[in-house]
């Protein structure tokens, strides 16, 4: 099967928290994600939700739908023989990653789509009990708590002598039923898999998730000569550190972090566990020797413990900064990303693009990106749109970008009312409403510069009942 060959499912509504995929073998379980459970031999459960914003923006960059990306990342390194379920919750993948294996199906399927929502709707009783005996295992495995196998099998047989009393042909006919009505009747563990079958959350609600750990795990530990709690020198530090763990694992083009861990020690040996996490994969070998983007979240966590600290023992006789005497440092979740990902920066657009991941990596809050919009009132004249994505021209464009050359780049978010202005008032524009839509403003706007008299000019309009309103200033 090729890419071309995937079903059309382009009724895919957002983003698959969870992914069950079947496969002959897995020679890089954590090609989709670094937070990988296995299920069984040949299953894997995958958590997309912590590579949600990268998956997002790749399936942008390509300008293609989330299961042909999908798709295509699978086939590259499973080849054709694999079945995936992207959905919600793990245990509904699970259900209908059966039902696909059953009838010797092939690709990916999505549970946001209605098609397979429609099919998943008419899964029969035998596959909602076979797929229980591997989550049997799991629980007996972690010696999850308030389970015991044999009172589990009791309540599943008295499941099935209600269902086959009632007539009941499969478990969407009573999807209606709230799981405290099964908890009360069949036991709590029945009832829980009531509730993960028809969720609607990606909450995982005690599913028996196990992470799959990598061979290798990069630490470094850290015992202080001396406690120290200035950053000037716990930054050199942590260069050295991570130059000790770039030495721990190989370099590849294709791997990226997505979090690592990092363990402060106080000098009253409480220990501290915090995290750099990263918006998008970051590789930590192409960031050397200098490590810009992992010591700057590493300093806004300083930051933050810093003024936590401060604040906690500020009536206590402790020091004003409380020093550090160890730490250690962790590289807790990698993903090894495949070739053609990285590919796709070839030309100098998408260079740019990368600059700006790297940058988003960098900051202690996320970037946000607008593209201009239709539209003679200011505050209307811009919409959101995701970071690197390529914006759509507005109709007219050259008349908008006209229209701007005049304004301010300070807007208020809420316009001032003021008194109407003594000095004379340079007139620049005037906007019109947009009418014919119901609902919407009515009206127009005379816009105009207005300096006081320390010659600062704000940008002003005038309504047509003669109301006047500061709405931005000029620098």
């Amino acid at each position: 099967m090729t890419t071309s060959d995937v079903i059309d499912l382009s009724g895919v509504e957002g983003f698959p928290a969870y992914a069950a995929i079947h496969a002959g073998a897995f020679d890089n379980p954590n090609l989709l994600s670094p937070a990988v459970m296995r299920w069984s031999d040949d299953v894997l459960l995958v958590r997309l939700a912590d590579c949600q914003t990268f998956w997002i923006n790749q399936k942008k960059k390509q300008r293609c739908s989330l299961p042909v990306l999908f798709s295509s990342v699978l086939e590259e390194q499973l080849g054709t023989d694999y079945v995936a379920v992207f959905g919600l919750h793990p245990w509904q993948c699970l259900l209908y990653l059966a039902y696909q294996r059953s009838h010797q199906a092939a690709g990916c399927f999505f549970l946001q789509s209605r098609l397979h929502q429609n099919i998943y709707r008419h899964l029969n009783w035998d596959l909602w009990f076979q797929s229980q005996q591997r989550l049997v295992e799991h629980l007996e495995m972690i010696n999850a708590r308030g389970f015991e196998p044999g009172e589990f099998r009791r309540r599943q047989q008295q499941f099935q002598r209600f269902i086959e009393r009632a007539d009941i042909r499969q478990p969407a006919d009573m999807a209606s039923l709230h799981a405290n009505s099964i908890m009360r009747r069949f036991g709590a563990w029945m009832g829980r898999i009531w509730r993960w079958s028809f969720t609607g959350t990606a909450s995982l609600a005690l599913f028996p998730w196990v992470s799959l750990l990598p061979d290798d795990v990069p630490t470094v530990q850290r015992d202080l000569e001396y406690p120290v709690n200035q950053w000037d020198v716990i930054e050199v530090l942590l260069r050295e550190d991570f130059e000790s763990l770039c030495e721990q694992f190989v370099s590849s083009h294709g791997e990226h972090i997505n979090r690592i861990d990092w363990e402060i020690t106080l000098f009253n040996y409480q220990k501290l566990p915090v995290t750099l996490s990263f918006r998008h994969p970051y590789s930590l070998h192409h960031d050397r020797p200098a490590f810009d983007t992992a010591l700057y979240q590493a300093r806004y966590v300083y930051d933050d413990v810093m003024r936590k600290l401060r604040q906690r023992d500020k009536d206590l006789d402790l020091p004003e900064t409380m020093p550090f005497i160890s730490w250690r440092v962790t590289v807790c979740e990698r993903i090894p990303l495949p070739p053609q990902l990285w590919d796709l920066f070839a030309h100098e657009q998408q260079a740019d693009y990368q600059q700006i991941r790297a940058l988003q990596n960098k900051l202690s809050m996320p970037l946000e990106c607008y593209q201009s919009q239709d539209c003679f009132y200011p505050e209307f004249s811009f919409q959101p749109m995701a970071v690197g994505e390529e914006a759509e021209s507005a109709y007219g464009s050259n008349t908008w970008s006209s229209a701007s050359l005049e304004r301010p780049l300070f807007y208020y978010q809420q316009v001032q009312p003021i008194d109407a202005p003594g000095s004379p008032a340079h007139f620049l524009e005037r906007s019109a409403a947009p009418w014919w839509q119901s609902g919407q403003l009515v009206g127009g706007r005379d816009y105009y510069i207005v300096k006081d008299h320390r010659g600062r000019a704000s940008w002003v309009y005038r309504t047509r009942e003669g109301h006047w309103f500061r709405q931005g200033e000029y620098v």
